[in-house]
């Protein structure tokens, strides 16, 4: 999750890899009113970085991939080699940490993909990948692509900030909540959300599990294929469709319906189900 003020991430559009829709801005798509009633929808389960943090040590992945690295919160959690990408790094302590190989990125993720192959870096693709870098869905969106493209049929993908707890930290543009909203004020997912309905209707061979990691969820997608173009092909169509749908037109109860939650914390505490569920080897 964005929280702000903090360094506000316009990743630039030009020269991508897969580009954005002609003509379209990304930041005249939310008009709403500039107040949002407070949720009284919350996430019980532990906290996305502790549930990282346990991927990690169980899964034992050899490669991980992340997309935007923040202060390197998720970043240390990772013990193999790694693949780190972010415009603009700001990683406290010791960024490296105790890892054989780390690469670092200074880039936007559109410009990494554009000049680097993963595979020259991790010849049998990722294990596992975090996606946290622009919460606008274009972004993810291609983000995704890229990263499944680079991965293998057991890798493991890791969607943050997908399951907003009320439609005012859910707009394009970020906007500072009401008072009694207390420190989730300051938090912005943006239109990450759509992502969920989008793999349920382009991609129904995926499976996704989202997991009630608070503060905003934590969206597991696995039975990848580096092969599809299912979404490649339709990403103008996919963006025509969803890139102008406010969460108060689809409906944050029907947003929050669209998985079964997954119990976090019993995966935890039961690291044989987490294994069963998400092994990557």
């Amino acid at each position: 999750m964005m929280r702000f003020p903090a360094v506000f991430r316009r990743e630039q559009v030009a020269n991508m890899k897969i580009q954005p829709i002609g003509g379209q801005t990304v930041d005249d798509r939310d008009n709403a009113t500039p107040s949002a009633p407070v949720s009284p929808l919350q996430l019980y389960g532990i906290r996305y970085i502790e549930f990282l943090r346990q991927l990690h040590v169980h899964l034992a992945p050899d490669s991980y991939f992340e997309i935007g690295a923040d202060l390197g919160e998720s970043l240390a959690c990772a013990e193999c080699d790694t693949i780190v990408v972010d415009p603009a790094f700001r990683v406290q302590g010791n960024a490296a940490g105790g890892r054989r190989q780390t690469f670092f990125f200074q880039m936007t993720s559109d410009a990494f993909f554009r000049s680097n192959d993963v595979r020259n870096y991790f010849p049998k693709g990722i294990d596992l990948a975090f996606l946290d870098g622009m919460h606008r869905i274009e972004y993810l969106l291609r983000d995704f692509i890229n990263t499944e493209a680079a991965s293998h049929n057991r890798s493991l993908i890791l969607l943050h900030d997908c399951l907003p707890l009320n439609s005012r930290m859910a707009r394009r543009n970020f906007t500072l909540g009401d008072t009694d909203e207390g420190e989730l004020a300051h938090s912005w997912t943006g239109d990450v959300w759509k992502i969920i309905p989008i793999l349920k209707e382009y991609r129904p061979d995926l499976r996704v599990h989202v997991l009630d990691c608070p503060p905003t969820g934590l969206v597991a997608v696995s039975r990848l294929d580096p092969s599809s173009t299912a979404l490649s092909g339709a990403y103008h169509e996919i963006l025509d469709k969803f890139g102008d749908c406010s969460l108060d037109s689809y409906g944050l109860q029907r947003l929050w319906g669209e998985h079964r939650l997954v119990d976090s914390r019993s995966l935890v505490d039961l690291p044989e189900k987490l294994t069963a569920l998400f092994s990557v080897i």
